[in-house]
């Protein structure tokens, strides 16, 4: 079975794609949220995102939550703090275009908008995940008793009373904009000693990391646990497709990928089994999701390049390409296999090239 769209104006009767561009964002005092997950886009069975704009001082609140979140920072800058188990070990950061974070499994968080405000994705390790939902200071001190709150902060029941309104999710709250260094915010923390240092950090610049595929199809950069410890649960990339370059078809044997376009417009091609193929066109802000095993492939259409970013839900990524899958056994093997002759099988290049430069009709091998 083959689905093609060729003018996407909805996410109706696609398993694999979002067009999650057409959906209009929450609005809160500090930003814009945008969440896609199994309500909104069914076939991320285990993976969901957000896409998070704050505000100068807009402040996602302190919480934390069971799924791995990995981020990237798309726009402008904000500040991050990660709290980790124990007493006293956190991490701070100021993130810009390209920086990556990685809070593992209920870490406390926050993240504020500086300046220039910032907008960032985040990924996590579920696909029922709704970062609306996920449990922080406003809801966790506005839902007990008065008097449990103010026995756990050491203020009185009436200061609580009088101070925190009842049944509140602040959520993306808007604060003073941030006017101090990092080095002032350490100094300035509420508990009045800095930071025990973390034996990990929790941030990467993906503008500093070498490409790992460089090619005339494009290129990308890779954070998993290899270059950036700490993540071992999630694999995040940024990829440059060149106009008409295309990312090798492959399949990954352990982990899940959700996409998201910064920019540009792709084909997806999404195979799950015999019979059972989607494909269809994203553009910017839309996302796409391929299932551990499906044989995938993203391809950049008309005279621009793209932009896009990949999220799995594991790491390091495992990934097999199918030209290097045929590569292993004698043509005879291959041409059987497809039902096809011992002459197609020498017009095939099984070098195992990450991203496929453009079809050039001149040099490309023809059956004879």
């Amino acid at each position: 079975m083959r689905f093609v769209i060729s003018a996407p104006n909805s996410t109706n009767g696609l398993t694999f794609t979002q067009y999650w561009s057409k959906m209009e964002p929450m609005k809160f005092p500090g930003g814009y949220y945008k969440y896609s997950n199994i309500q909104n886009f069914p076939g991320s069975a285990k993976m969901s995102g957000t896409l998070i704009t704050l505000y100068p001082g807009g402040l996602r609140e302190l919480h934390w939550h069971t799924e791995i979140e990995w981020a990237i920072v798309l726009n402008g800058t904000c500040r991050a703090t990660v709290v980790e188990a124990g007493v006293g070990y956190s991490e701070t950061w100021d993130y810009g275009i390209g920086d990556v974070w990685y809070f593992r499994s209920n870490e406390g968080h926050m993240v504020q908008g500086l300046a220039d405000g910032c907008t960032y994705l985040a990924g996590y390790t579920s696909g029922e995940f709704d970062d609306l939902t996920a449990p922080g200071v406003s809801s966790s001190l506005s839902l007990i008793p008065a008097e449990a709150a103010g026995q756990a902060l050491g203020v009185s029941a009436a200061a609580v009373s009088a101070s925190i309104a009842p049944n509140t999710n602040t959520f993306m709250p808007l604060g003073p904009v941030p006017n101090t260094t990092l080095e002032e915010f350490s100094r300035s923390l509420a508990g009045g000693s800095p930071a025990l240092p973390v034996l990990q950090t929790h941030r990467i610049q993906l503008n500093n990391l070498a490409r790992k595929v460089d090619t005339a199809g494009g290129w990308f950069k890779i954070a998993d646990s290899t270059n950036f410890p700490i993540s071992t649960g999630f694999t995040g990339a940024l990829v440059y497709f060149a106009p008409g370059g295309m990312r090798q078809y492959h399949w990954h044997t352990t982990v899940n990928e959700w996409q998201f376009v910064i920019n540009g417009t792709l084909e997806a091609g999404v195979n799950i089994g015999p019979g059972k193929y989607e494909q269809s066109y994203l553009g910017a802000g839309d996302a796409g999701y391929a299932p551990v095993q499906s044989t995938h492939y993203l391809r950049a259409v008309g005279n621009a390049g793209a932009w896009v970013v990949l999220q799995f839900d594991g790491s390091p990524l495992t990934t097999i390409q199918l030209p290097d899958f045929l590569s292993q056994v004698p043509k005879q093997i291959v041409a059987t296999s497809l039902n096809t002759s011992l002459a197609f099988t020498d017009l095939i290049n099984y070098k195992s090239i990450g991203m496929v430069p453009p079809v050039n009709s001149s040099t490309s091998k023809a059956a004879t």
